[in-house]
C-alpha cells in the first residue's frame, strides 16, 4: 500500500511539474502546445468525445488557460481545420512549384500528399475522417479546403476540355489519391511496423504508382461532344 501511495504521489508530482512548466512557457509556445494536444485528441477521439479538460490535462494546464487562447471548443476545432488544410495546400503548392514539367508536377503532388498524411497523421485524420462532415459548419470549412486543393490540381491539368470538366477530373484525381492513401495507411497500421522516415516506407513507391496511373489517364483525355456543349 505504501509503495502504491508513493507511486501515485510521484505521478502527481510529475503532473504538477509539467503544469508548472506549461504555465511558465511563453504565450505563443503554450498556444502551440495546446494546438498539438487538441489535434492529437480530436483526430483520435473526434470532436464530441473530446473535452476541453482532456486537452488541458494533456497540455499540463488548467482549463481556463485554453480559453485565454480559444473562445470555445468549436472555434479551436475550426482553427485546427484551417491550419491543417493550409499546411496540406502549402505542401502541394511548394512541391509542384519546384517541378519543371506537368508530369513532374503530378508526381510531386501525389508524393507531397502521401508525405503529409504520413508525417502528420492526426492532421490527415482531422481533414479526411467522416465525422466532421456531419456538422454543417465543419463541412463548410472542409469544403473550402477541398476547393483549394481542387484548384491546385485543376490548374495542372492540360487538356482541351472546359474548366468545369477539368475541375471534375481534378476531383477524381483527388479521390484516387485519398482512397489509395487510406488503404496504405491502414496496411501500415496492421503491419505493426515501427515508425520510420517517410522515405524508408513504401509510400514513395505507391505515390509514384498512382501518379503514373493518373498521368496516363490525364494524357488520354480528349474533347468530345459533351465537352463542346459545356463550352457553349
Amino acid at each position: 500500500m505504501i509503495r502504491v501511495a508513493m507511486a501515485r504521489l510521484g505521478e502527481k508530482d510529475s503532473h504538477t511539474q509539467e503544469a508548472v512548466r506549461a504555465h511558465r512557457m511563453p504565450r505563443e509556445r503554450r498556444k502551440q502546445l495546446l494546438i498539438e494536444q487538441a489535434l492529437a485528441h480530436f483526430a483520435a477521439k473526434g470532436f464530441h468525445a473530446t473535452s476541453m479538460q482532456d486537452i488541458a490535462t494533456a497540455a499540463g494546464v488548467t482549463k481556463p488557460v485554453i480559453y485565454q487562447h480559444f473562445s470555445s471548443k468549436r472555434s479551436l476545432y475550426l482553427d485546427l481545420l484551417g491550419m491543417t488544410g493550409e499546411e496540406l495546400c502549402d505542401r502541394i503548392r511548394t512541391a509542384t512549384a519546384n517541378s519543371e514539367s506537368v508530369h513532374q508536377q503530378v508526381i510531386a503532388g501525389f508524393d507531397s500528399f502521401f508525405r503529409f498524411a504520413y508525417e502528420n497523421r492526426p492532421g490527415y485524420e482531422l481533414l479526411f475522417a467522416s465525422g466532421p462532415r456531419r456538422d454543417p459548419e465543419f463541412q463548410g470549412a472542409l469544403s473550402e479546403i477541398e476547393d483549394e486543393v481542387a484548384d491546385l490540381v485543376t490548374s495542372r491539368i492540360e487538356a482541351d476540355i472546359s474548366e468545369s470538366h477539368r475541375r471534375f477530373v481534378a476531383l477524381g484525381v483527388i479521390a484516387l489519391a485519398e482512397g489509395t492513401l487510406r488503404r496504405w495507411l491502414r496496411e501500415l497500421d496492421l503491419s505493426g511496423a515501427p515508425a520510420t522516415a517517410y522515405e524508408e516506407t513504401s509510400g514513395p513507391m505507391w505515390s509514384r504508382r498512382i501518379a503514373a496511373l493518373a498521368w496516363a489517364g490525364l494524357r488520354g483525355i480528349q474533347a468530345d461532344e459533351l465537352d463542346q456543349n459545356a463550352k457553349e
